[in-house]
């Protein structure tokens, strides 16, 4: 015999509508499970992040044998989110002052736009950021 209890309820079930739902809450997702937590960001104190992961920079070089078209193709190819814009003010500054530095960032992503940025024959170093 199956014993019903107050609020409709049959003994040893489990109602499909939870208590929060009743009270005005969160609705269980879809089969009657409740809705997953949360997920929280942690915070990380940058000074921490900086001396385990110590960010490097990318320097580009002048040189007489590049011209500006294949130095602006090269570094919107090799560093991420380089626009036509900053890459020509980029090649604009290696005429200039003779170097720049385009991109700075983990040594391992560091490492890698460099080799890009060589591909053309420009002299690149990829240093510690010391900023």
């Amino acid at each position: 015999m199956t014993q019903v209890l107050a609020g409709g309820r049959i003994a040893g079930s489990t109602p499909f509508r939870s208590a929060t739902v009743e009270s005005g809450g969160e609705k269980p997702a879809e089969g009657g499970r409740a809705p997953a937590a949360p997920v929280r960001e942690r915070d990380f104190d940058p000074d921490v992040l900086r001396r385990l992961f110590p960010p490097y920079k990318v320097v580009v070089l002048n040189n007489d044998h590049n011209t500006f078209d294949e130095v602006i193709r090269v570094l919107m190819r090799a560093v991420p989110g380089m626009t036509r814009a900053a890459a020509e003010a980029h090649a604009n500054e290696i005429h200039l002052s003779g170097s720049t530095v385009p991109f700075t960032g983990p040594k391992e992503r560091a490492e890698a736009v460099g080799a890009v940025i060589r591909t053309i024959g420009i002299e690149v170093r990829v240093e510690p950021d010391a900023t």
